[in-house]
């Protein structure tokens, strides 16, 4: 998980979600992160919470779209195991500490 960790923030500060703060990113795409364990554990396929994930991001928060696809990517690559309500935390730790 440290691994991607790594990668998304240097991802999303390469587009405009640049000018907001690392914590801010972190925190943000941590939530995209519980919504896709909740997307995958409610059934729905990869194509699906990309989908539902990304069109449930309106105002301020439509910055972060372009995360939604590599984060329920990421996601859907976890053992069924691991898939509880700690994912999204232990994210935004492991972003933070980038």
């Amino acid at each position: 998980m440290t691994r991607f960790a790594a990668i998304l923030p240097a991802l999303l500060l390469a587009s405009p979600l640049a000018a907001q703060d690392k914590a801010s990113i972190c925190a943000n795409s941590a939530k995209i992160v519980d919504s896709a364990v909740a997307e995958r554990t409610s059934g729905a396929d990869q194509q699906q919470a990309i989908g539902t994930i990304g069109d449930g991001l309106e105002g301020d928060a439509a910055i972060y779209k372009p995360a939604v696809e590599p984060i329920v990517n990421w996601v859907y690559t976890l053992e069924e195991g691991q898939l509880n309500e700690e994912v999204g935390q232990t994210y935004e730790k492991a972003c933070l500490a980038q």
